[in-house]
């Protein structure tokens, strides 16, 4: 079978089809040239970030947000096609390369590295000192950002007083890395959470492209109001993206053309193998944060990243989530032609019938 836009609904659900409607063995996509962007970060209060948003999302082609829970900071990221950027900033950019390029010290280089992630070693060295396993300067050598927010999160990932000093550590950290760099795009787009960690992403509609009606900004201070009231030990950070509607009709972002959508992702990292602390995380995590993300989502009509739902376990969060796909997707439309396409179900699971609704068979 081959379906084309000329298909109508069923090439639309098709390209969120998760695996339901058949075997995808070839594609026909549409691509531009490679390129490279320029990307600005740089830290903002939480009021400079929501005044600013609507002027921000006009002005960059990529943009993202990194909220730091417990901390008026900000981190924005934005990226532009570098053939589109005032000159003197891509030259900024390109300048910081070269002088790196050109550092005839390899010292120099490491002394500048290891100045910016100062706030992590400082924190780590003093909290660990007197312990049974006390972490030094000498210890510490080489260890990267990632490396030192798991080692500092470690002491006490649960303990929301504990995971404040880690997140002002993180926030002077990024003021520390102000500034611009070019490089190519899949290099600058990937996304890399580091280490491992439990994410849960949730996308909702906030108006359009033109007119963003603030649903983001409204969610983002339920969302932080709701961690520091409960004193959740909520992990840095949390992401907050944009995106353009999709004419794909089980995408979490369907919508008509014009549509702007927003996606929030919390974390919280397992930064030791000891199994005990990893289950306490899983737990807290599963539990309070994520029943609060639910709870601020329902007013924005938030559903899940794809890749991010889990099965349901008890029959509240399933008829939760149930009820969040009857309000979203085009269920009986998918139903009809996933019966159409596998009336046998050979491609679905219990995962997509406890989502989606029974098994197409019955």
């Amino acid at each position: 079978m081959e379906l084309t836009p000329a298909d109508g609904e069923l090439f639309h659900l098709a390209k969120v089809g998760l695996g339901c409607l058949g075997v995808v063995a070839e594609v026909t996509m549409k691509c531009i040239p490679s390129h490279r962007l320029v990307e600005h970060t740089y830290v903002l209060t939480r009021a400079e970030a929501k005044d600013q948003i609507n002027s921000l999302l006009k002005q960059h082609k990529h943009i993202r947000y990194m909220w730091i829970p417990y901390e008026d900071a900000v981190v924005v990221v934005t990226n532009d096609p570098h053939y589109k950027v005032p000159v003197e900033d891509a030259a900024k950019g390109a300048t910081k390369k070269r002088s790196a390029m050109r550092q005839s010290s390899f010292t120099k280089t490491e002394t500048e590295k290891a100045e910016r992630l100062r706030p992590f070693t400082h924190l780590l060295v003093k909290l660990t000192a007197g312990t049974d396993t006390p972490y030094t300067e000498e210890s510490i050598e080489g260890m990267g950002f990632g490396e030192l927010r798991d080692a500092l999160l470690a002491i006490d990932p649960l303990n929301s007083e504990h995971v404040k000093l880690c997140n002002h550590a993180e926030a002077e950290f990024w003021r520390l890395n102000e500034g611009f760099q070019t490089k190519p795009s899949d290099q600058l787009l990937q996304f890399d959470c580091g280490g491992q960690q439990w994410v849960w992403e949730v996308c909702f509609q906030t108006g359009r492209y033109e007119t963003n009606n603030g649903n983001d900004m409204e969610f983002m201070e339920q969302l932080l109001e709701g961690i520091e009231k409960n004193k959740i030990a909520a992990h840095s950070p949390i992401e907050q993206r944009w995106s353009a509607s999709s004419s794909s009709l089980m995408s979490p972002a369907s919508g008509p053309a014009g549509g702007l959508f927003s996606w929030v992702g919390i974390i919280m990292y397992l930064p030791s193998e000891d199994e005990k602390q990893r289950h306490d995380i899983t737990k807290s995590f599963k539990g309070e944060y994520c029943d609060l993300l639910r709870e601020v989502g329902k007013d924005v009509g938030a559903v899940s990243h794809w890749a991010k739902i889990e099965m349901p376990t008890d029959s509240q969060h399933q008829g939760a989530l149930w009820w969040s796909m009857l309000q979203k997707y085009p269920v009986s439309l998918f139903a009809a032609a996933r019966k159409r396409l596998d009336p046998n179900n050979i491609l679905g699971n219990d995962l997509i019938d406890a989502v989606l609704g029974a098994n197409p068979k019955e």
